[in-house]
């Protein structure tokens, strides 16, 4: 009896471990909890992400929010993907270049030691992401995909400011494995 009791402590402890190490993840799809999940990247968020109320007439919209756990580490993630019909997604795609301002940092070359800098172009399957300026890339910035395949327009928000590094700095796909990882979303 004794023997099944520390077996089963020892077990505990173990699980207990694994779970600290790999961390938690929670993830809502509830669009009334768009903006509104009561976490620090709200506000942050506001500044990138769409107001609901401003959209055009739309086919479909999927909204999803991701809270990654490790230890006492917390990463947040909202994505709000909308699809259009053909002539819509045209005019919404023209207008983020007079309503955001992509990114001029420089995409970290194979020689730098430079980890922060982001491939502000990148390609996720079908769409095309750009990092947006502003907001303190790294731990706080957004970013915007266009699916020219499938008239949609990804807006994506990122916040955790414990965050050092996205990827190794010669890894060139980083930037997407970053993106499928923290965001969840099948893009």
């Amino acid at each position: 009896m004794k023997r099944q009791s520390v077996l089963l402590i020892r077990l505990l402890i173990m699980m207990t471990i694994v779970l600290l190490l790999t961390g938690c993840s929670k993830t809502s799809t509830d669009i009334d909890e768009y903006l509104n999940t009561g976490t620090a990247m709200d506000a942050e968020a506001k500044d990138v992400m769409p107001a609901l109320d401003e959209l055009p007439t739309y086919k479909d919209i999927e909204y999803r929010h991701t809270q990654k756990k490790i230890f006492f580490f917390e990463a947040n993630s909202v994505v709000l993907v909308i699809e259009y019909d053909m002539q819509t997604y045209e005019r919404e795609k023209g207008k983020l270049a007079e309503d955001y301002v992509i990114s001029n940092l420089k995409a970290t070359s194979e020689t730098s030691v430079d980890t922060s800098s982001p491939d502000v172009d990148f390609s996720l399957n079908s769409y095309v992401f750009r990092v947006l300026e502003g907001n303190g890339y790294l731990k706080s910035f957004g970013m915007i995909g266009t699916s020219d395949e499938h008239q949609r327009i990804a807006y994506l928000y990122f916040y955790d400011f414990d965050l050092d590094q996205i990827g190794e700095p010669d890894d060139r796909n980083r930037m997407s494995k970053f993106v499928k990882s923290y965001f969840e979303y099948d893009f």
